[in-house]
């Protein structure tokens, strides 16, 4: 299968990443760790984004995607043109100027999740994508926060603003199986996020600290 091939971290900035499913978790997790490095360093010095951005999220495709059960007259290639726009414009515009700048970047998903989706989907030959990721930056640490996926639909089902969503169980379960295939290839950092979340955040704390960013 092709590689994903992101460039090295040449600035004095570091690049955190938070992946994983909805339901996973992911949101709790960045914001405690938000407020833990803006109480080390400011909160001028740490930018927290969220990718893709609201540039493709808010077009019609993407809405579509996201709301509508029906989608055959979507081809996910277009789908993963959109937000690999998003992503580079994203990076060139937003997270390499503050990596520059020495600030530290946190990122609510990344190219990660485009991939893990386009893989469930069965979309395993795209040259042009595996090309377009290497003008991106490779994460200095990348959580995937991880649950059992009936956990994580479980977890959307109960809350009151996705009531309006399709929610697609099986590509979500078979999201979460790409993830974990690629959390060695990719190094990601893996945080069972089924617990109490202040445990779950201990854990990032002492790879924080390990990784000298604390």
């Amino acid at each position: 299968m092709l590689k994903l091939m992101l460039k090295n971290n040449t600035y004095s900035g570091k690049l955190i990443v938070f992946e994983g499913t909805d339901g996973a978790g992911k949101t709790t997790t960045i914001g405690l760790t938000q407020k833990l490095l803006e109480e080390k360093y400011g909160k001028d010095q740490i930018i927290s984004v969220k990718q893709p951005t609201d540039m493709s999220r808010k077009t019609k495709l993407f809405q579509k995607m996201m709301y509508s059960k029906n989608h055959d007259d979507i081809d996910y290639r277009a789908v993963q043109l959109l937000t690999m726009s998003d992503r580079v414009q994203h990076s060139f515009e937003i997270i390499t100027p503050a990596l520059r700048d020495g600030k530290i970047v946190i990122c609510d998903r990344y190219i990660f999740t485009s991939l893990a989706n386009m893989l469930a989907r069965g979309y395993r030959e795209e040259y042009w994508f595996f090309d377009a990721a290497k003008h991106l930056i490779k994460p200095d640490i990348t959580f995937l926060a991880y649950v059992d996926p009936a956990l994580a639909i479980k977890r959307i089902k109960n809350r009151p603003d996705e009531c309006d969503r399709h929610l697609d169980e099986k590509l979500l379960i078979n999201v979460a199986a790409e993830f974990c295939n690629m959390a060695v290839e990719q190094n990601f950092t893996i945080v069972d996020t089924s617990r109490d979340s202040n445990l779950a955040f201990s854990f990032i704390k002492e790879v924080l600290k390990r990784e000298k960013i604390l």
